[in-house]
């Protein structure tokens, strides 16, 4: 039996900073824009970061990255880091899924 007293109701401000109740998983994939004779480096430095990984690039500069995190702010975080990477043009979403 649920008690619903102790259960935690998101206030407005949760909901407007996107904060869930609990965590849940985050997966996402992107496109990322990168100048291409840096797509090595770059690729390296991506698949150092805890979550990401790196499927498949262009020589054109495009590079195909998931990203697994923990919770919404964790996967924010990720996509941060990775649009501030050196050489790193744009990254953009084009998958998000989030897991119960």
């Amino acid at each position: 039996m649920i008690d619903h007293n102790t259960l935690h109701k998101p206030s407005r401000r949760d909901l407007l900073k996107a904060r869930l109740i609990r965590p849940s998983p985050q997966i996402a994939s992107l496109m990322v824009q990168a100048r291409p004779n840096h797509i090595p480096e770059l690729t390296l430095e991506l698949n150092a970061l805890s979550g990401i990984e790196v499927h498949a690039s262009s020589e054109n500069g495009r590079v195909v990255v998931t990203v697994e995190a923990e919770d919404d702010q964790h996967l924010l975080d990720l996509i941060s880091a990775i649009e501030a990477k050196d050489h790193v043009i744009t990254a953009s979403l084009v998958f998000h899924q989030i897991e119960d």
